[in-house]
């Protein structure tokens, strides 16, 4: 895929028709289930410029991959640059977290359909996405152990592979819980915060 090319187009109306167009189809059908015809009807253009502008439907489900998981990389670099406790750090991931489901609300949907139906991107684009992320948290945590901050005896990786589901879950499970949930505008807000405050209730260290 030629991500320079691409990145140059995407100032054109066109390609970020494409783009905004594919994104919730192969968030809730998957990249085997769309097919090219839908993905032009979908963004009201010639079914040719999918070609023309990404190389093709793979490329384009790549693009949106990479790009939507770049945020999350992108919100690690900045937050391992902060000079604050590892338990702010973590705090700070949750809410850059919560922020970035906002403004892409498909991300999560994206990952959880690599997970139950991984395509050839998979180990290039989202475990390498889930690795860093598993890093900076396991690194949070040992961090907060050392300092007494959290309960001696924790394994960080495994904590942090915790963590990791605990984030990221919150958010799937809201497309699948609702009328058991109330449906004010802040329920993400405060589903997210409710789930990050029991886990660290779980390993902080009380004495």
């Amino acid at each position: 895929m030629r991500k320079a090319n691409i990145k140059i187009c995407e100032e054109k109306p066109t390609v970020n028709k494409i783009i905004e167009a594919a994104i919730p189809l192969f968030a809730t059908k998957g990249l085997a289930c769309v097919s090219v015809k839908e993905l032009a009807d979908a963004a009201g253009v010639n079914i040719a410029l999918i070609s023309y502008y990404f190389g093709g439907k793979d490329n384009l489900y790549a693009f949106i991959l990479e790009r939507q998981l770049a945020l999350l990389g992108d919100a690690l670099d900045s937050i391992s640059q902060e000079e604050i406790s590892p338990v702010m750090k973590i705090r700070r991931f949750a809410d850059i977290l919560l922020e970035t489901y906002k403004q892409s609300p498909y991300i999560d949907r994206l990952f959880f359909m690599e997970i139950l139906s991984p395509t050839k991107y998979f180990d290039s684009i989202v475990k390498t996405a889930a690795s860093r992320l598993h890093v900076f948290l396991q690194d949070c945590i040992k961090k907060a152990v050392d300092q007494g901050e959290f309960r001696p005896g924790i394994d960080p990786k495994l904590a942090a592979m915790s963590l990791m589901k605990i984030l990221n879950v919150s958010f799937t499970s809201l497309h699948f819980c609702k009328g058991l949930l109330d449906s004010k505008e802040d329920i993400a807000d405060r589903y997210m915060a409710n789930a990050l405050e029991i886990y660290l209730h779980g390993v902080t260290n009380e004495g």
